[in-house]
């Protein structure tokens, strides 16, 4: 399916699917990615599900719109076109890395104002952002500096980079992207009331106690997959994933998962995650400071 035949000029999410009856799935890509990246979903999926992701400001069709500085901005954005879609059948998110942060926060909104919640959350590629340790400051650093993140996280191709005319117009997008997951502060007063299940790639560079902490914040037990990759498995192992991804949905067990516990503290109001974490990210390395997961 074409996804440009399913978009609207300006339009926030582009269905990646044929209209279907069944149950949808909202998709968040990471920072930099667009529609696109879902393309081969719905077929590996057996067409079980209307797939939509999100085409947010600053990218793709809408590269000229001025781009969102933070998650709430994106998400109060989102909001009005997104709401009448979930009264009408069940609906699950996924999200990646950046995209995880926006799906789990929109999830969270919802709940906070009472309206349908997803069946399913799956988060993939992504630490916890409460763990997130100080980085650049990507809204301001300069192109030069930015270009060589972009090449370190290897989810940019060198033909882009290599392009100046090209990242003058992509850069404020991918700036804001950025810029929004280094922002991100959890503000709800309960945790995310949602069955989900957390991707950890085997040979990223954060460690997955940083995706275990993404329990802090959710009320029920989260399931915890390895997969084999960095943090761009989403791309080296698809087809291993999506397979990962239908299956949990359907509810399959699934070996080699590991159940999470609640975190009690996490219904403690005055005790944030960040007070929690403040001390162990404390001995991490320059190096790993450096490091952004987007």
């Amino acid at each position: 399916m074409n996804a440009a035949a399913n978009r609207a000029p300006g339009s926030w999410l582009v269905r990646c699917s044929a209209p279907s009856a069944g149950e949808r799935l909202f998709c968040f890509p990471y920072a930099g990615g667009n529609p696109y990246l879902f393309r081969e979903w719905p077929a590996l999926l057996d067409h079980a599900y209307e797939l939509f992701a999100l085409q947010a400001p600053g990218k793709g069709a809408r590269i000229l719109e001025p781009p969102c500085q933070t998650i709430a901005a994106l998400i109060d954005g989102l909001m009005p076109v997104i709401e009448p879609m979930l009264a009408q059948r069940s609906f699950s998110f996924y999200g990646h890395s950046n995209g995880a942060v926006i799906a789990f926060e929109l999830a969270c909104r919802l709940q906070q104002r009472g309206l349908p919640m997803p069946r399913h959350l799956i988060l993939t590629g992504s630490p916890a952002p409460w763990t997130r340790i100080q980085e650049r400051d990507y809204l301001r650093i300069p192109d030069e500096a930015f270009v060589q993140v972009l090449r370190e996280l290897q989810g940019t191709s060198e033909e882009v980079l290599a392009d100046r005319e090209l990242l003058k117009v992509v850069m404020p997008g991918l700036r804001a992207d950025f810029a929004q997951g280094q922002s991100y502060r959890f503000e709800h007063p309960v945790p995310l009331d949602v069955a989900t299940t957390l991707v950890h790639g085997k040979e990223d560079s954060f460690e997955i106690e940083r995706t275990r902490a993404w329990q802090q914040r959710l009320l029920r037990p989260a399931t915890l997959h390895r997969m084999p990759g960095g943090h761009f498995f989403i791309h080296r192992y698809m087809h291993e994933l999506i397979a990962l991804v239908g299956r949990t949905l359907r509810g399959e067990q699934i070996a080699g998962a590991e159940r999470l516990s609640p975190d009690p503290a996490s219904h403690n109001p005055h005790r944030t995650p960040e007070h929690r974490h403040e001390n162990k990210l404390e001995h991490q390395s320059e190096h790993q400071e450096g490091n952004a997961h987007v």
